[in-house]
């Protein structure tokens, strides 16, 4: 490679320059000094605000430019939330990313009695509705969207609802993933949105070079897996449900736990990187000699 030749970017990868960000964190109630956030939860604010900065890192391939990732996570409006979506999505024409992860009740209505969060798709009260009509109306050709909240069952429906009214754009791919909020033994050892962070941050062991959404849905349900097996106690819960669709066509970040560019070295004597992620939660339950 010359000095003058510029790294090839992996298809799979935002395009920089027509890509955006809004990533949304929301904490009720305020962080308790006795028992840890939220009486166990972990708090929605730092895990976004950590998802942010992973997303524009350069380690992983650098997704999105900072300049054009926008973090609200200081309690803002409703309308402040619509209006960043819709400044994104007029500008985004390859990528549009929405992250939404909050602690607390998700149908309690604003202090204006307008609107609430996670309303039941057929209302129109949602704000997450606004959201996702706002982003199927939007030129970008691959929508990401990632839930991380107590109600994720109804936010899902806000993104996947068949009926988007006539004149929505249709040709958009959309990549969806997302998990409700269990506390498991009186604190939220599995929570979505950190754990995807660390997957980004880590990479995944035999896992894609770049990490789409499939190969990170599969990473964090080998994680919350692996948890099971780590948690000393009689009872261990099943692992929290994730919800999958699509994923195929884009990824978040390129695997820093690919192999080297030797490839036959590589398949003879696979790596197991320091902190990885099992790729799927089979492997997990093969380590673990089930």
């Amino acid at each position: 490679m010359t000095a003058n030749t510029t790294p090839r970017r992996h298809p799979l990868l935002p395009v920089l320059a027509g890509s955006r960000a809004v990533l949304v964190g929301r904490d009720t109630p305020d962080p308790d000094a006795d028992h840890g956030f939220g009486h166990g939860y972990e708090s929605a604010v730092e895990a976004t605000r950590a998802l942010a900065r992973t997303l524009t890192s350069p380690t992983i391939g650098t997704p999105f430019l900072e300049a054009h990732t926008e973090q609200l996570v200081r309690g803002e409006s409703p309308d402040a939330v619509i209006d960043a979506v819709r400044r994104a999505a007029a500008a985004a024409s390859d990528t549009l990313l929405f992250s939404y992860a909050a602690t607390g009740p998700e149908h309690w209505e604003t202090p204006e009695g307008a609107e609430q969060w996670t309303e039941d798709p057929g209302s129109l009260r949602s704000v997450l509705r606004r959201v996702a009509d706002l982003m199927w109306d939007s030129a970008a050709t691959r929508l990401v969207v990632l839930l991380d909240c107590g109600s994720a069952q109804v936010a899902v429906r806000h993104f996947t609802r068949p009926d988007r009214p006539a004149g929505h754009r249709h040709g958009a791919q959309l990549s969806l993933l997302g998990a409700g909020r269990v506390m498991l033994f009186g604190s939220e050892i599995d929570p979505f949105t950190s754990t995807l962070t660390r997957a980004l941050q880590a990479g995944v062991d035999g896992g894609p070079e770049a990490l789409n959404l499939v190969a990170l849905g599969h990473a964090v349900e080998a994680k919350f897996t692996e948890l099971r097996y780590q948690v000393e106690n009689e009872y261990i819960p099943g692992a929290k449900q994730l919800f999958f669709h699509g994923g195929h066509e884009v990824a978040l970040g390129i695997n820093r736990a690919f192999p080297p560019d030797d490839r036959d070295v590589a398949l003879r004597y696979p790596p197991r990187y320091p902190g990885a992620f099992f790729a799927h939660p089979d492997a997990v339950s093969e380590a673990e000699g089930y």
